[in-house]
């Protein structure tokens, strides 16, 4: 009777470890896809960087080549497309950065629920062993219990 019981609980528990096992492997894999999501977007900003150099090179070159001089409102034109350019680099490190923090914040969850899994298995196997040995005890005649 004390092996069934003891069967019993060590398969809850058993069990409930196998489900933080996977709420781990769930929450790590959840923090690697935010790293990667926010590096692709620091790689992706960096691009929108170097074209928007580039493309503020070729619109001083083109104000040179056509004899304008590098004042008054070609400055105001190449200084707005830097601005453009440093808004919209800094927007994607923003959603990076923002994707990170959802996979970072899904991974607490999966490790929360991870844990309260192995804690449901082992409350369980103690729940299973509990009513078996309830079960399997003799009712006494004559009781009032």
């Amino acid at each position: 009777m004390i092996a069934i019981g003891l069967a019993q609980i060590l398969t809850g528990a058993f069990q409930g470890y196998a489900k933080y096992q996977e709420g781990q492997m769930a929450a790590g894999q959840y923090e690697s896809q935010g790293r990667i999501l926010e590096m692709e977007a620091d790689v992706e900003a960096s691009r929108i960087e170097e074209d928007g150099r580039a493309f503020a090179a070729s619109q001083k070159m083109m104000y040179i080549s056509s004899g304008v001089e590098i004042g008054g409102s070609a400055v105001v034109t190449l200084a707005q497309t830097d601005k453009w350019v440093k808004a919209d680099a800094e927007n994607v490190r923003a959603r990076g950065r923002a994707l990170r923090a959802y996979n970072y914040s899904s991974a607490r969850v999966a490790r929360s629920q991870g844990r309260a899994q192995f804690v449901s298995g082992i409350a369980g196997g103690f729940s299973k062993a509990a009513t078996t040995y309830g079960r399997l005890q003799p009712v006494k005649e004559g009781t009032n219990a």
